[in-house]
């Protein structure tokens, strides 16, 4: 089958999507300092790993059925050119006369190593081919499965409910809505399961960012 249309290489691909779209729609947002960070800090830092990540899950099923001859002509040359390129463009953009967008991807190595992936998987996708090698051995890689509408439909549920009531209602219901709305789309409905998630995610968040960070959100509207 094509590589490119592989279970693994299309849930990297999945992951990059979701990264791109969220640095779109956050692009408006100060991002401050680590020490005093804006309402953009966190969500674009997030964005980044998503992106790093998901070009790591569609890597990793491309070299593992390369080639010896693809990897000598293709994936050595692409990696080094990965490597030189991150320290390249931190240093280099600076001293010229940049847009402004440029220069703040170059001073940020988390943008600067999900660029790099990114161009990789571009320079991999045109490469490819030319070799021959676009395509796997029978059963090297897995199929896409047919998409399973009742979990995608009532996580995504579950998440429009989660930034409807984080402003109105606070934090701990906002998750209660969440956790349980994404449950119904499993195959079972466990109660205690579910409560102790509820448990756990109010928990980590209160600690991560009410005391952790510091952050002005309300665990539950008008009291805490």
């Amino acid at each position: 089958m094509n590589r490119f249309l592989s279970k693994d290489f299309l849930s990297g691909v999945m992951f990059i999507a979701f990264g791109l779209t969220a640095l779109y729609f956050g692009n408006h947002l100060a991002l401050g300092t680590p020490v005093r960070m804006g309402p953009g800090y966190v969500p674009h830092k997030l964005a980044c790993i998503m992106l790093i990540l998901g070009a790591i899950i569609s890597l990793v099923p491309l070299y593992g059925t390369a080639t010896r001859r693809e990897k000598e002509a293709v994936w050595i040359p692409v990696g080094v050119a990965a490597i030189l390129f991150i320290p390249a463009a931190h240093y280099v953009v600076p001293l010229f006369d940049a847009p402004t967008w440029l220069a703040a991807v170059a001073g940020d190595w988390f943008q600067l190593l999900a660029t790099a992936e990114l161009l990789s998987i571009l320079l991999l996708g045109a490469l490819l081919p030319i070799f021959s090698t676009a395509r796997a051995a029978p059963g090297a890689l897995e199929a896409v499965e047919p998409p399973k509408w009742k979990p995608i439909t009532m996580v995504t549920i579950g998440i429009v409910l989660f930034a409807l009531l984080l402003e109105r209602t606070g934090m701990f219901p906002a998750l209660v809505a969440l956790v349980l709305v994404a449950s119904l789309g499993g195959e079972e409905f466990k109660t205690v399961e579910v409560i102790g998630n509820i448990v756990v995610l109010t928990i980590l968040s209160i600690v991560v960012f009410k005391i952790g960070l510091g952050m002005n959100i309300a665990v539950i509207e008008g009291i805490w």
